[in-house]
This record gives structure tokens, sequence and C-alpha cells, in this order.
């Protein structure tokens, strides 16, 4: 284990570095873009932007790093989102922050991608799982840790050349390692029609996540605004969300072993219902009750993604690559366009995320319900749970030869 470990140590800190300054910049841009007086529509806009962005990258990063490698790419992916980063400092167009938005989710969906493939490179299957969990912590951390960086006494410009600043730091560490290259990142196989065939709630619960979460990450430091929380807050208040995230995975996952995953999917739904739409009528809410509420709505929204990839794995004979193409561009359809409906609601009312979320997930529940009355599910094909992060789908090829090995 210390061998492979020392193997991926300069790209788990490269990891690090690059996520604080990715956390801090995904709450610093809606912050920064209603300072300026835009509208929630506007900021929105933006935020559909940035998960357009990263669908592109999904399927045009694979056939780059095949020319040109994973270490080239790597600095071409960081330089690129540093570059789309400082543009939002010199201009205040919102048609070039689309586009500065748009290159960074291209830039982030490249790296998740060459980091994944190049975590599986590394890693035996004896010590896959573990490698994940330590890239699975490194990642909500830095993130959380990039959403308190809001809170220093610098103006929004300052922030955005610190966020700079971290991400050519990250290159650093792989910039200077050794390693030799990994072996080209898989092409998407795109079987939309059979995963639906075979399952449903996972390819409509992944559609579901992306509505409700990118909703979240593009306008929910407006949102706590709105609660007329001070920058420090707002960081508290996105960061919960992440850690309610973080530790409902688990827990979640493996209760979904023991049962139908569409009962738990059905379940946090309807939870997320209560507390979103009991988070709307929060008008003179505490901070301490704020971030309670953001804590559960982590917990009954992140972890969506990861138990839908898990139900559809159930219920078909796919490669677990091809399934997770499938729940991951889903989920990035439904990203593009929640942002868009929640910007529209929070122009008759700041809490229009929860009021958003909690329909679309009382929808969900109903619907979800009368599919485990009327279908029953046979676990044909079924496989434990894996946290697996919501990034890109590169990380289930961390997974796919352990599972491998499991069936032999």
């Amino acid at each position: 284990m210390t061998n492979v470990l020392a193997s991926v140590t300069a790209l788990l800190v490269s990891v690090a570095i690059l996520l604080v300054g990715h956390g801090l910049q995904l709450t610093l841009a809606p912050m920064y873009a209603d300072s300026l007086g835009w509208t929630a529509q506007e900021i929105g806009y933006t935020g559909s932007a940035y998960f357009g962005g990263f669908v592109v990258g999904c399927l045009v990063v694979p056939t780059l790093v095949a020319r040109v490698g994973h270490i080239r790419m790597f600095a071409v992916l960081a330089s690129t989102a540093t570059a789309a980063l400082l543009l939002l400092g010199l201009f205040e167009s919102v048609v070039i922050w689309m586009i500065a938005r748009g290159m960074t989710g291209l830039a982030f969906a490249g790296l998740y991608m060459v980091i994944e493939s190049w975590l599986n490179e590394r890693t035996t299957s004896q010590h896959r799982a573990t490698v994940l969990s330590i890239y699975v912590i490194i990642t909500l951390i830095a993130i959380c840790g990039g959403q308190l960086l809001v809170g220093l006494q610098l103006d929004f410009r300052g922030l955005i050349m610190l966020s700079a600043i971290l991400l050519v730091v990250g290159m650093i560490p792989v910039g200077l390692t050794r390693s030799v290259a990994p072996a080209p990142i898989p092409a998407i196989s795109f079987k939309f029609r059979e995963v639906y065939r075979a399952s449903h709630v996972a390819v409509v619960g992944a559609f579901v996540g992306g509505l409700v979460t990118a909703g979240f990450w593009s306008l929910g430091p407006v949102v706590a605004k709105g609660f007329e929380l001070d920058a420090a807050g707002v960081g508290v208040f996105m960061a919960s969300a992440i850690f309610g995230g973080a530790v409902a995975q688990l827990p979640l996952g493996r209760l979904s072993d023991r049962m139908d995953r569409r009962v738990v999917l059905a379940a946090i739904a309807m939870t997320g219902m209560v507390v979103n739409l009991g988070a709307f009528f929060l008008v003179d809410a505490s901070r301490d009750l704020l971030y309670i509420v953001m804590f559960l709505y982590g917990g009954v929204t992140f972890p969506i993604y990861s138990l839908c990839l898990a139900h559809a794995n159930d219920n078909t004979d796919l490669q677990l690559m091809e399934i997770a193409s499938v729940i991951l561009m889903t989920q990035s359809v439904g990203a593009v366009v929640g942002p868009l409906v929640v910007a529209a609601l929070m122009a008759y009312s700041s809490s229009g995320l929860f009021l958003f979320a909690g329909v679309v997930l009382a929808i969900f529940t109903v619907w979800t319900l009368w599919r485990i009355r009327a279908h029953e599910t046979e676990r044909a094909y079924f496989e434990p749970y894996h946290g697996v992060p919501r990034t890109t789908h590169a990380a289930t090829e961390i997974y796919a030869p352990e599972l491998s090995d499991t069936e032999m």
C-alpha cells in the first residue's frame, strides 16, 4: 500500500491544491456577479454555461489525452481553468462570463478525467477502494476549504487572484513528477436506451439530481446573501451542504445494499422535499438553523448520483463505464437546465432554490413509489454500493477491474 500511495502522492497533492482553488471560485463567481448587480437569471446563465462546458469536456478530452498524454493535458487544462477565472476579473459582460464559465467547466471535466484515470492506472485491485476513498476525502475537504476562503478580508478581485494562484500552484507537483504517463482515457460509449430500459428510476433520478444540485452550485451563494449572511457565512452555508453530502454518502449506500435501492431513493427524495419546502418558509431563521438545513440539503441531494449509478448497475450486464456514461450525461443535462429554472423562480422569491428542489423531489418521490409498486426489480447483476465521486465517468474505471475480479 505504501508503494501505491507513493506513486500517486504528487497527483493527490495537486488535486488538493487545485480543488481548494476550484472550491473558492465555485462560490466566488456567483457572489461576485451578484455584487455587480446582475439578476438571478444572468447568474443562472453563467451556471448553466459551466455545466454545459462540463458535458463538452467529457466528450472531447479523451481524444485530446490520447494525442498529447496525461501530464501535458493536465497542464493545458489547469492553465485553461486559470485563464478563464482571470477573465472574470477583467470583464463585467454576461456573455464573456458565460464563455469563461464554459471554459472552466470543460477544463475541470478534463482534469477530473485525467486524475481519475491516472489513479486507476497506478492502483491494483487490492488497493483501489482505499485509494478512491482517499481521493474522495481529499476532494471533499479541499472543496469545503475553498468555500471557507471566501471569508478572507479580500475584495472580489483579490479572491480571484488567490484562486488563480492556487490553480497554478496545483500544477507544480504533477509537473515535477517522474512517473510514466498512464494509458489513454477510454472514450464514452453512450448507450442511453439500454440503460433507461434496464432502470427508469436510475436515469430519471440522475436527471433530478442534476436539476437540484446544479441550482445549489450556481445560485446557492445568492440565496445565502438573501438571508443576509456575510461572506464568511456564505462560505459556511455552502460548506455545510458539502459536508452533509459527505456524511450521508456511505450510510445511505450501505442501507441500499440491504434493500431495494429505489426505496432508499424515494426516502431521501421525500426527506429532501420536506427539508426544502421547510427551508422555503425560513424567513428569519438563525444562522445555526440555516447551516443545519443546508447540511440536510446536502445529505439528501448529493448521494443521488451514486445511488442511481448503483441501481442501474444492478439491473443490466453492461460495463460499469457504459452505465456511468449515461448516468453522468443525464445528470449533466439536468445540471444545465436547473440553474435556469431556479433563476427564473428567484425573480419572485430569493428562496426559489428551495421551492424548486422541493417540488422536483416531491414529483420524483411519487413517481418512484409508483415504479416500485408497478415494477419488481430482481437485482440480477447486484454489486455492493461504492461511493463513486460525482465527477466524470472515469472514476468508475477505478472500480471496474475490481468488480471484474470479483465476478471471476
